[in-house]
C-alpha cells in the first residue's frame, strides 16, 4: 500500500467517525434541551460543523483520488458504540454526556494532528491546510466542554443533596 493509499485509508476512518459523532451529538443536543441552553445551542453548532467536516475530509478523500467509502469502519463502529453509552437515561446524563464529547473532542483533535501530519509528509499541503480548520473547530469546542464540564458536575451534585 503507497503512502497515499494509506492517508486515504485514514481519512475514510475519519469521515466514518464524523458521521457516527454526528448521530451522538444529535442525542446530546436533545438531552440538553431544557438542562442548559448554552450547551443544547452550541452542540447543535457542532452539528453543523461536524457535518461541514465531513464534507471537507470527503472532498479530500477524493483529492487524493480516493472514494468515501460507504461502509462504517471498525474504529467508528466502536467509537459510536462508546459515545452512545453516555446517553443512557440516567440522573446524570449531562455529566456524562460531557465527559464522553470532552473525550470525543480530543480523540478527533488526535485524529486530526495525525492527518495533517501524514498530508504534510506525502506533500498535500493543501489538504493539511484544510484539515487544519477542522483541527481549530475541534479544539474550540473542547475548550467549551472544558469549561462547561464543572458546572455540570456542580449541578448534579447539587440535585443530589436535596
Amino acid at each position: 500500500m503507497s503512502h497515499r493509499e494509506q492517508v486515504i485509508n485514514w481519512l475514510n476512518d475519519a469521515y466514518a467517525m464524523e458521521q457516527a459523532l454526528e448521530e451522538t451529538l444529535q442525542r446530546h443536543a436533545q438531552d440538553a434541551q431544557g438542562e442548559n441552553e448554552e450547551v443544547q445551542t452550541r452542540i447543535e453548532r457542532h452539528i453543523e460543523e461536524t457535518r461541514g467536516q465531513a464534507q471537507i475530509v470527503r472532498e479530500c478523500i477524493e483529492a487524493l483520488g480516493g472514494q468515501v467509502s460507504g461502509v462504517k469502519s471498525a474504529f467508528a463502529t466502536m467509537f459510536g458504540a462508546m459515545q452512545g453509552q453516555a446517553s443512557r437515561p440516567a440522573g446524570d446524563t449531562m455529566v456524562k454526556n460531557a465527559i464522553a464529547d470532552y473525550a470525543a473532542e480530543h480523540f478527533e483533535i488526535a485524529t486530526y494532528r495525525a492527518l495533517i501530519d501524514a498530508a504534510e509528509r506525502i506533500g498535500e499541503r493543501e489538504i493539511a491546510d484544510r484539515l487544519r480548520g477542522i483541527l481549530q473547530q475541534e479544539e474550540e469546542m473542547a475548550r467549551f466542554l472544558e469549561q462547561k464540564l464543572p458546572g455540570a458536575v456542580e449541578e448534579k451534585l447539587a440535585a443530589s443533596a436535596r
